[in-house]
C-alpha cells in the first residue's frame, strides 16, 4: 500500500495513499456478500439473488460503503506505520477515485500534534520567594477580616455622606424626549461609590430620610441611542433610608464569631493560609520561569489552529458566564467580541503551547495518574455539591469529565516533577 505524507504550515499534513486493484476486489466482494444476504432483489428470495443483480440493483450503496472502507483500512495503516503522527483532527478528504484499472486512491488532509525536542532541566536559578508572612500582612487581612464581618445599621436622623447604604425612589425623564421616564423603587447604593453618577452623589450629600432631592445629567454626544445623545436627564430622588456600615473591632470577639477562640488563633489561621498563597505563587511563578525556558525559540504563531481556536472559545465562553453572572448583557449586537477575542488569542496561544509542552514531558517521563490526588479532587467537589463520592465519580464520567480531572492531575504531576528536577522545592 503506497502512501505519502507531506507536511504544511500550521502543522497540517496532506496524505496521498492508494491501494492495488486486487486488494479493492477482494474487499469489493466481501462487502457485495454482505449486501446480498439481506438483498431484497425482484423475483428472487431475500439472500437468493445473484451477484450481478445485486450488483446492478446496489451499485450505489456498494461503492458508497467501498469507499468508507477502503479509506479506514487506508488510514489506519498509515497510522501504523507513522508512530509520530498524532491527528488533532479528523482528516479531510480533498480527493478519493477508482482508477481505471480498478485501484483506489484519496488525498486527505488534517492537523498533527506538533513533535518538540525539549532540553533536558537540569538546576536552574528559579527565582527566589519568600514564604514568611510579615505581622504588617497579617495586620492588613484582619482589615478585611473586620470589614467582611460588617452590619449596616439604621441612621434615621443622621444626614447622608460618602460610604452611607442610601435607599431611594428614582425618576429620570430625558428633557425634549417622548420617552416615558425611567422609574426604580426601592434602589440602594452606597454613596461615593464609583457606580453613583456624581450628579446623584453630590445631589444626596446631607440629605436625610423623606427629602426629596433633583439632579440633573448631561448624556454623552456619542451615545449609541441618537434620540438621546446629548440630552439632559432630570432626576427626582426620593431619600426612603439610610444606613450607616459598623465595623467590629479586631479582638477575640470576632475570632469567636468566626468558629475560632481568640484573636491569637485568628492570626495564626490568617498566616497559614497566607503562607500557603505564597507557595501557590510560588509554584506558579516558577511553571512559567521553566516553561520560557523549556520554550525559547518556539514560535507561538506556528501552532495548531484547531487547538488554538477551541481554547479561545472556552476562554470567551467562560468570559461571557462571568459577564451574564454579572448582569452584563453579552448579545453580540451590543459587544464586540471580535475585538475581545483579538486581544484575547495571545494568551490562548501560550496555554496552548504550555499545555503541549507538558504533555510531552508527561510521556516522556511516563508521569502516572495520581489516583490519590483525583480521588482527593472528586471527594472535596462531592462534599461541595453534598453527594456521595461513588455518585459524583459517576456522574463525572458520564458527562465525559472524568478524565478531564484525571489529565489535570496528571499535568499537575508533571508540574511537580518539572520544578523538581530544576532544583525547586514541591510542597
Amino acid at each position: 500500500m503506497p502512501y505519502s505524507v507531506t507536511r504544511a504550515a500550521n502543522h497540517t499534513v496532506a496524505i496521498t495513499a492508494s491501494l492495488e486493484p486486487e486488494a479493492v476486489s477482494r474487499e469489493r466482494e466481501h462487502i457485495l456478500r454482505k449486501i446480498r444476504r439481506a438483498a431484497n432483489v425482484p423475483g428472487f428470495r431475500p439472500g437468493k439473488a445473484p451477484d450481478a443483480a445485486v450488483r446492478a440493483r446496489y451499485a450505489g450503496a456498494i461503492r458508497e460503503e467501498l469507499q468508507e472502507h477502503l479509506t479506514g483500512v487506508l488510514w489506519h495503516e498509515i497510522l501504523d506505520g507513522e508512530s509520530d503522527l498524532e491527528p488533532l483532527t479528523d482528516p479531510e478528504i480533498k480527493d478519493l477515485e477508482f482508477s481505471e484499472d480498478g485501484g483506489f486512491r484519496f488525498t486527505a488532509e488534517l492537523e498533527v500534534r506538533p513533535q518538540y525536542e525539549l532540553p533536558e532541566i537540569g538546576p536552574l536559578e528559579l527565582p527566589p520567594v519568600s514564604l514568611e508572612v510579615s505581622d504588617a500582612e497579617i495586620d492588613g487581612e484582619l482589615v478585611k477580616v473586620a470589614e467582611e464581618q460588617s452590619v449596616w445599621e439604621p441612621a434615621e436622623g443622621t444626614r447622608a455622606a460618602d460610604g452611607m447604604l442610601i435607599e431611594v425612589d428614582l425618576e429620570g425623564r430625558v428633557e425634549d424626549s417622548e420617552e416615558e421616564p425611567y422609574s426604580e423603587n426601592g434602589a440602594s447604593f452606597v454613596l461615593g461609590s464609583e457606580r453613583v453618577p456624581p450628579e446623584i452623589n453630590e445631589a444626596l450629600q446631607g440629605a436625610v430620610v423623606g427629602d426629596r432631592k433633583e439632579a440633573s445629567k448631561t448624556l454623552p454626544e456619542d451615545l449609541e441611542d441618537p434620540a438621546k445623545a446629548g440630552k439632559t436627564v432630570r432626576y427626582e430622588i426620593l431619600v426612603k433610608g439610610l444606613k450607616k456600615k459598623v465595623v467590629p473591632e479586631i479582638d477575640d470577639e470576632l475570632a469567636v464569631t468566626l468558629g475560632l477562640e481568640s484573636l491569637d488563633d485568628l492570626r495564626q489561621r490568617i498566616s497559614a493560609v497566607l503562607e500557603q498563597q505564597k507557595r501557590s505563587a510560588r509554584r506558579s511563578g516558577w511553571r512559567r520561569f521553566i516553561l520560557d525556558h523549556l520554550e525559547q525559540g518556539i514560535d507561538l504563531g506556528d501552532l495548531p489552529p484547531s487547538l488554538v481556536h477551541s481554547t479561545l472559545r472556552e476562554q470567551l465562553d467562560r468570559y461571557a458566564y462571568t459577564m451574564a453572572m454579572q448582569g452584563v448583557d453579552v448579545n453580540p449586537e451590543k459587544i464586540n467580541w471580535q475585538e475581545i477575542a483579538a486581544k484575547a488569542e495571545p494568551a490562548a496561544r501560550q496555554e496552548v503551547l504550555d499545555t503541549l509542552i507538558l504533555e510531552t514531558l508527561t510521556r516522556s517521563w511516563e508521569i502516572a495518574v495520581p489516583e490519590a490526588a483525583v480521588d482527593a479532587y472528586i471527594a472535596a467537589e462531592a462534599a461541595r455539591l453534598g453527594v456521595p463520592p461513588a455518585e459524583h465519580t459517576a456522574n463525572l464520567a458520564a458527562d465525559h469529565r472524568l478524565e478531564r480531572v484525571r489529565h489535570g492531575a496528571r499535568i499537575a504531576a508533571t508540574v511537580d516533577e518539572m520544578i523538581r528536577r530544576a532544583g525547586g522545592e514541591v510542597d
